[in-house]
């Protein structure tokens, strides 16, 4: 008995899926410090949750886990007016079908709200003490030659 070669056919493989870097997000059972996303929030990973907002074909727990990851973010005013997230936010805390979806969103708005307004404060008190204003040291008791009739 004889072993004849059989021809055997090899399928073409498809091409790689192109590659992109994993985030500490991404990894199951990575932990990371909260502090250090919260405060490194970069446009690109705004950009990304976006996206991921925007997609018709987002499933239910793709939405969750993009407007998580977004909340544990801190958002500048900057970050907010340059990716405009906060509109895609809104119009889910509107529009969605789902209950869950809409809540959270809208725990979101008004947390990022609240944060632009403690940002604004704070850039107002450094700039009046920056400037000097006489106003708040004469308010304060601290004006003139400390002489007080």
């Amino acid at each position: 008995a004889r072993c004849e070669p059989t021809e055997v056919s090899v399928m073409p493989r498809a091409p790689p899926a192109p590659k992109r870097q994993a985030t500490l997000h991404d990894m199951g059972k990575v932990v990371s410090s909260r502090a250090f996303s919260y405060y490194n929030v970069s446009s690109e990973d705004v950009d990304r949750y976006k996206a991921t907002l925007e997609d018709a074909d987002t499933t239910k727990e793709e939405f969750m886990t993009a407007l998580r990851h977004l909340s544990s973010m801190l958002m500048t005013r900057d970050l907010l007016t340059s990716s405009m997230i906060g509109k895609v936010v809104s119009r889910l805390r509107r529009k969605h079908p789902d209950e869950e979806v809409r809540k959270l969103a809208g725990s979101m708005v008004d947390k990022w709200k609240l944060e632009v307004i403690r940002q604004v404060d704070v850039d107002r008190r450094v700039e009046r003490r920056s400037r000097g204003d006489v106003r708040t040291f004469i308010e304060a008791g601290r004006g003139g030659s400390g002489y007080r009739r």
